[in-house]
C-alpha cells in the first residue's frame, strides 16, 4: 500500500532503550489504528544501546509512515523526545512510549479533541497497568478484554483507577506523564520542549515540561482527560528502588528551579494527592490575600528586635508596608515572585539547614493542616534557631482557631520535641515561639538573599505567578 505524500495531521514520537520486545507490539498496535496511516507519522527514536531485536520490531510497523533516528550515544528521554520532535513535520504531537501499547482508536480521539474548539490544549490520555495475566489479550490485539481495573488494570495516576472528577485538570501538569498525551508542535516548540539537565535519570521530565506549558497559557484549565484514549503499559524490567530514588532526587532539583508551592509539594507527596492539596492551599492564598489577613507590618515593628539575629524569614502580606529592608526574606503571597520574595508554604524550603536566625508566620500557620504544620514547624527549625508563630485578633474563614485553649493544646503537643514559650505582646496578639532543645548545627552566615540564590533562575523569569496573586 502507497501512502499519501500530503503532510500528516500528527506526528507520534516514541523513544526507546533496550526495549524492542516492547517497541514491536506498540508499533504493531500502530498499524491498527482507526484512524488511516496516511493521516499520521510515527518517529522512533533509538537512544543508544544494542540493535538485538530492533530490526525485528521495526518490521512491525511496516505500512506506517514510519522514520527511525539514531542518537550518537544514550543521552536520555528528554534528548530523545526533543530530537524526535524537532524531525516531525505534522501540527499535532503525541507522545508515547515504546511500551505504550494502543488502543485503535487512540490516535483518532487525540486528532479529534485537538480540532474541536475550545477544548484545552493539552490532552492526557488513560494508561492502563498490567502484568503478564492481560498479555495474551494485548498479543491478540483485543483491547476490549483488557482489565481497567485493579489488579491487573487501572490507571496508578488515581486511587480508583478513575480520576473522581474533573478538578485536578486544574493543575493537570502535575499528572502529565509522556506515555500518553499530546499538544501542538508550535507550543511545544514555543517553551523549548524537555528539559535535557535531567540526562539519564528517571522521571520528572514531562512533569517539568508540562508545567512550562501551563505558565505559558493564559490563566483557567489547559487541561484535558480523555478516559478512552487509552494506552497499556507493556510489562517489562524496572529497578524500581533506583527509579524512585532518581526521581525523588529530579523532583528536588525542580522544587530548587521554582520555589513555589506547588513544587514544594512534589518533592514530599505525589500524584493526585499532591493535586488536592495544591489546590486546597492556592484556594487559601487567594482567601488570604483578598482579606488582607497575615500583615507583617505589626509584626515586623514589634518582633525583630526580639529574635535571635537579623537573618529572619517572614511569611504573611504586606511586605511593602512592613518597614523591612529591600533585602529582607519573605514568604509574602500578595507580592511578586522576586529575588528575596517566594510563593512557599515553608514545608520544604529550598534553602540549606541553619542559613536564617528566626521564622516568623504571621497567622498564615493557622491555615495549614496539621501534616503541614508539623512540617513546616520542622522544617523551620532546620532553617532557623527559632519559630515565632504569631496568632492575631484576624480571622478568616479558612484559619484555625486561635484561642487560649487551642494555643494552650498546640503548645503541649510541640513541647515534647521543642522548648516553647507563649506569651502576649501588646498591640500583636499570641505569640507561640519553639527553639530546638539542641542547637542548630551547619549555619551558614549569609546574608537571606544569598541564602536561597539557588533557588532562583527559573521561577523568577517573567511571566505569569504560579500563585495566585
Amino acid at each position: 500500500m502507497s501512502l499519501s505524500t500530503s503532510p500528516p495531521a500528527l506526528s507520534v514520537v516514541m523513544p526507546t532503550y533496550q526495549d524492542p520486545q516492547c517497541l514491536a507490539l506498540t508499533l504493531r498496535a500502530l498499524t491498527r489504528q482507526t484512524l488511516p496511516p496516511d493521516r499520521f507519522e510515527v518517529i522512533v527514536v533509538r537512544d543508544g544501546g544494542s540493535f538485538d531485536g530492533y530490526p525485528e520490531a521495526l518490521a512491525e510497523g511496516a505500512g506506517l509512515r514510519l522514520r527511525v533516528m539514531e542518537l550518537a550515544g544514550r543521552k536520555g528521554r528528554s534528548a530523545a523526545r526533543n530530537a524526535g520532535a524537532r524531525r516531525a513535520s505534522a501540527p499535532l504531537l503525541v507522545f508515547l512510549d515504546a511500551d505504550s501499547w494502543a488502543a485503535p482508536d487512540l490516535l483518532e480521539r487525540h486528532l479529534a479533541w485537538h480540532g474541536t474548539p475550545g477544548n484545552a490544549a493539552v490532552l492526557i490520555g488513560r494508561r492502563d497497568e498490567i502484568g503478564l495475566a492481560d498479555l495474551p489479550a494485548v498479543l491478540a490485539g483485543e483491547s476490549h478484554a483488557i482489565a481497567r481495573a485493579f489488579p491487573h488494570g487501572g490507571d496508578l495516576r488515581f486511587s480508583t483507577g478513575l480520576p473522581d472528577d474533573d478538578d485536578w485538570l486544574r493543575a493537570g501538569w502535575v499528572l502529565a506523564y509522556t506515555h500518553n498525551i499530546s499538544l501542538s508542535s508550535s507550543l511545544f516548540a514555543q517553551v523549548g520542549g524537555y528539559r535535557e539537565a535531567f540526562g539519564l535519570s528517571y522521571g520528572v521530565e514531562d512533569v517539568e515540561l508540562f508545567y512550562r506549558v501551563d505558565r505559558s497559557l493564559p490563566d483557567g484549565v489547559n487541561f484535558g482527560y480523555d478516559d478512552e484514549a487509552r494506552v497499556v503499559h507493556l510489562p517489562h524490567h524496572k529497578n524500581i528502588t533506583r527509579n524512585w530514588m532518581e526521581m525523588k532526587a529530579n523532583f528536588q532539583q525542580a522544587a530548587r528551579t521554582y520555589p513555589c508551592l506547588e513544587w514544594e509539594f512534589l518533592t514530599a507527596v505525589m500524584g493526585y494527592e499532591a493535586i488536592r492539596r495544591i489546590l486546597h492551599y492556592r484556594a487559601l492564598i487567594a482567601e488570604c490575600v483578598e482579606r488582607s489577613a497575615c500583615a507583617i507590618g505589626p509584626a515586623a515593628a514589634r518582633l525583630a528586635g526580639r529574635l535571635r539575629g537579623p537573618r529572619a524569614l517572614w511569611i504573611g502580606t504586606g511586605r511593602a508596608e512592613s518597614g523591612l529592608p529591600a533585602s529582607a526574606l519573605t514568604f509574602d503571597y500578595a507580592a511578586p515572585i522576586g529575588p528575596t520574595n517566594f510563593h512557599l508554604l515553608g514545608v520544604a524550603p529550598p534553602m540549606p539547614p541553619g542559613s536564617l536566625d528566626a521564622v516568623v508566620s504571621v497567622d498564615f500557620w493557622r491555615y495549614l493542616l496539621w501534616p503541614e504544620l508539623c512540617q513546616f514547624i520542622s522544617a523551620s527549625l532546620t532553617l532557623a534557631g527559632e519559630v515565632h508563630l504569631v496568632a492575631t485578633a484576624d480571622a478568616t474563614p479558612g484559619m484555625c482557631a486561635a484561642d487560649p485553649q487551642t494555643l494552650g493544646y498546640l503548645r503541649q503537643t510541640q513541647a515534647t520535641e521543642y522548648a516553647t514559650e507563649l506569651h502576649a505582646v501588646e498591640g500583636l496578639g499570641d505569640v507561640l515561639t519553639l527553639r530546638p532543645r539542641r542547637p542548630v548545627t551547619g549555619a551558614v552566615r549569609r546574608a537571606p538573599a544569598q541564602a536561597v540564590a539557588g533557588a532562583r533562575p527559573a521561577a523568577l523569569a517573567p511571566g505569569r505567578s504560579p500563585t495566585p496573586g
